[in-house]
């Protein structure tokens, strides 16, 4: 009985699958901002670094009006500026199929009205605050129970994304929503995203295996990682131009490099940069890398999220010749000792 039970429930969500795939939604954003002095806003998918993402709106006469248009109902905010006095706002909304009206105030309280999505998200913010520690995560299931929906999956991997920048694992009962949403949303965005995190909390650790991933050049040639450190002891530098403590741990590495690089020692950089290569070119030839350099340009491959770094200017990781994970961020003297060990 029980198994018949499991086998309906999956037919069930099997069953809506092309639905929820293909549930196009187009969000006219209305806005006004009350007694405040700003001249644009930022929409942003709240699931990326709002640093170097999402779409600058005008704001005139304290308005604004745009249009996304999503292949699916996401978790968003608003973010401005005021100039005097220099103020942040943010505002956490749900981009769902029709109008959506927010009025910011001075004082940072803020109303929303349009959509069921929209309703509900600030039902649960409202509810969430008065949980605390524990509690307040197992609510976000209990809020959610018998509603398997885009709401529900924003929740689920927000949470996600908040425990990976607090390296703190996954309980059984969150990945279980995944799995089960995934399912239902297989074109969603959030099941690639929530599968690279699960992917990261698994592996990226000592006796893990690397993230296989591939990333253009500084000429723009595509490079697959595994074809730099197969059969090779390597290290996989995740690094940024502005990120100075970084440049520092890599500078570091290239006396092991010169020493070891003809005994099966390989060295590939990874650098995040936004919007050109500009800085990171000039880093590399300031700070002397001798060894091949990666771009990871806009997170376009998201390869911060892929090896648990978040928001992070970058990582270290030590790699054997079959691809296990020696060490995660080690000093140089430590990676020494393991090259004099292997090598």
């Amino acid at each position: 009985m029980a198994s018949c039970l499991r086998c309906l429930i999956l037919f069930l969500f099997l069953g809506n699958v092309v639905l929820a795939g293909d549930n196009k939604v187009r969000c006219v954003i209305r806005g006004e901002l009350v007694g405040m002095d700003a001249k644009e806003v930022l929409l942003v998918d709240a699931t990326v670094d709002s640093r170097y993402h999402g779409t600058y709106v005008p704001v005139k006469d304290g308005r604004f009006e745009h249009v996304l248009e999503l292949p699916h109902v996401e978790g968003y905010k608003l973010i401005f500026v005021t100039r005097d006095p220099r103020v942040w706002y943010t505002v956490p909304f749900m981009v769902e199929d029709g109008e959506v009206c927010i009025t910011v105030n001075a004082d940072k309280s803020y109303t929303i009205r349009g959509g069921e999505f929209n309703e509900r998200y600030r039902d649960y913010r409202e509810l969430r605050l008065r949980e605390v520690g524990w509690k307040r995560f197992t609510f976000m299931h209990e809020f959610c129970t018998g509603r398997w929906d885009e709401l529900y999956y924003f929740l689920v991997v927000e949470e996600l994304q908040r425990r990976q920048v607090y390296q703190d694992e996954p309980d059984d009962e969150l990945e279980k929503a995944y799995r089960v949403l995934a399912v239902k949303f297989p074109s969603s965005d959030y099941t690639r995203l929530g599968k690279m995190l699960l992917d990261g909390f698994r592996e990226i650790r000592p006796g893990g295996r690397y993230v296989e991933f591939e990333a253009p050049d500084l000429e723009g040639r595509v490079v697959e990682v595994s074809d730099v450190i197969r059969g090779k002891v390597a290290v996989i530098d995740l690094w940024a131009s502005w990120c100075m403590p970084c440049r520092a741990k890599a500078k570091a590495m290239i006396p092991l490099y010169e020493k070891y690089k003809d005994r099966g020692f390989e060295i590939v950089g990874v650098a995040r940069e936004f919007k050109n290569t500009d800085r990171v070119r000039q880093a590399i030839e300031q700070d002397g890398y001798p060894w091949l350099q990666l771009i990871e340009l806009d997170d376009s491959r998201r390869i911060w999220t892929r090896y648990m770094l978040g928001n992070a200017g970058g990582g270290v990781f030590l790699v054997d010749r079959d691809g296990t994970i020696l060490a995660v961020n080690p000093k140089p003297e430590e990676v020494q000792s393991i090259l004099e060990r292997i090598l």
